[in-house]
């Protein structure tokens, strides 16, 4: 028998643009899109980020990507 382990995550908010995207984490563990990235305390998934600035400037550069720069 397993136990699942739910570890508590922060919710934050971003926004790019227009949007507003859900981050989830914390300055110990890294920052995420996904709240699902933090299965456990010493268990790490690679699509995790350092810092919400981090987080946040992949965020830009994928929104200027997508050329939403010019309808924002």
């Amino acid at each position: 028998m397993q136990i699942a382990l739910q570890v508590p995550v922060n919710e934050r908010y971003l926004r790019i643009g227009r949007g507003v995207w859900p981050v989830y984490g914390d300055d110990l563990r890294g920052w995420s899109l996904r709240p699902d990235d933090f299965r456990s305390l010493v268990e790490c998934s690679p699509y995790v980020y350092g810092s919400v600035d981090e987080l946040f400037f992949a965020l830009v550069n994928l929104w200027a990507a997508t050329g939403a720069v010019g309808r924002a």
